[in-house]
């Protein structure tokens, strides 16, 4: 119920044997270096995940903190023996497909399928008791070297409202005292103000801002091997394949300004694959921020831009007086920002935009674009300040 609600990656305990060659003879030590390799994959890496049944005592959990495996929650389910007890006696399988039953709970609706039904060996109350008793024995030690993450629960309860309980627990924000390197994606509309915002972002916090089209257009000009390859397609004035675009992003984010004071990515991605791509290069954006504005907002922003040919300078017919009247006069409108350019540019994010929402789901915030520049700012300032619910837990 939690994995389907909050779309994590589950493990069981039982699955993390079969990740060794060994399986269930393989020592702590492989086994816990099995599960920090499928833990690093991005499915885990992206959406969390749940382990359900593992660690099952002291030494299991000390070889994972040795691994740096710590969990966000630590969630300890807890029922009387007696309860156990009686439902395990209404437990049943069905030989023929070995699909699982409860008599009291869970009944076949077939009254013949209830009829084949047989009980469960390991179902037997003399080994529920001797699996109760060492159970008890090691949660002892586990909610002890789990104690700042431990959360009890009493199972003796309805699913459902234990289901509730747990959820809103996982889901409340936490403030940690840790600190962590920014590391921000901005979506938006062509002319939803992605570049301002970096560049207020990049002057508050010290944060580096990386365009993805000023990226390309410097390695075409150093004349690098990968620039050399997308000259060819830059002069052709065609997309440079996703493939090359990404590692290109990649090497500038794991420069060592950006590892140090945290980056701002504009213009990538913008598919669910560009996406995929950075996931697969163990690139993990911490803030999706959604600058949301209506698309005829988006189109008179863009269209009412001018640029000096002479000075560079740039102003909006809109929202800037130019009291310069030579400027003004000579002013022009780029022509990515006329209208015949403008419209295809709009449609390809509205085409994509649902898809990279959601992929980054678990970090994506949306703030209102359409108003001033420094309420926007404070919008994302806070979004990025701001804990996010975490969902990586032990249950």
């Amino acid at each position: 119920m939690l994995q389907v609600k909050l779309q994590c990656t589950m493990i069981h305990g039982d699955d993390i044997y079969s990740l060794c060659p060994e399986g269930k003879d393989a020592s702590v030590q492989k086994l816990i270096a099995a599960l920090k390799k499928r833990l690093n994959e991005s499915d885990c890496e992206s959406r969390g995940y749940i382990i359900v049944d593992f660690p099952r005592c002291e030494k299991e959990a000390k070889a994972l903190i040795n691994e740096g495996i710590f969990p966000d929650y630590a969630i300890f389910l807890d029922a009387p023996l007696l309860t156990l007890i009686e439902r395990a006696s209404g437990e049943r399988m069905d030989p023929d497909n070995g699909d699982l039953y409860n008599l009291l709970h869970n009944p076949p609706a077939d009254l013949a399928v209830e009829r084949r039904l047989v009980k469960l060996t390991e179902n037997d109350e003399d080994l529920i008791k001797k699996r109760y008793s060492e159970y008890n024995r090691q949660m002892v030690l586990l909610k002890r070297i789990y104690s700042s993450v431990a959360y009890e629960f009493n199972a003796d309860q309805p699913i459902n409202d234990l289901y509730h309980f747990v959820l809103a627990k996982v889901n409340q924000s936490r403030r940690s005292i840790a600190l962590q390197t920014p590391k921000v994606v901005l979506l938006g509309y062509p002319g939803a103000g992605k570049h301002t915002q970096a560049h207020l972002l990049a002057k508050k916090y010290g944060l580096i801002p990386v365009d993805c089209g000023h990226l390309i257009l410097r390695e075409v000009a150093n004349r690098s091997s990968v620039g050399n390859i997308m000259k060819t397609y830059v002069q052709k004035n065609i997309p440079v394949p996703d493939a090359i675009v990404s590692e290109v992003v990649r090497n500038r984010l794991n420069k060592i300004d950006c590892m140090t004071y945290g980056w701002i990515l504009v213009g990538y991605p913008r598919t669910r694959q560009q996406a995929e791509l950075l996931s697969s290069h163990k690139v993990y954006p911490t803030r999706v921020i959604l600058m949301d504005i209506d698309q005829s907002c988006a189109s008179e922003r863009l269209s009412g831009r001018r640029i000096d040919p002479i000075t560079g300078i740039c102003f909006h017919t809109a929202f800037e007086s130019m009291e310069d009247v030579c400027i003004s006069q000579r002013a022009l409108q780029r022509p990515n920002d006329e209208e015949d350019a403008i419209s295809p540019k709009l449609s390809r994010f509205t085409a994509n935009r649902d898809d990279i929402i959601v992929y980054y789901d678990s970090c994506v915030v949306k703030v209102h674009a359409d108003r001033d520049i420094h309420t926007v700012f404070e919008e994302i300032e806070t979004a990025i300040v701001n804990p996010l619910p975490r969902f990586n837990f032990v249950k």
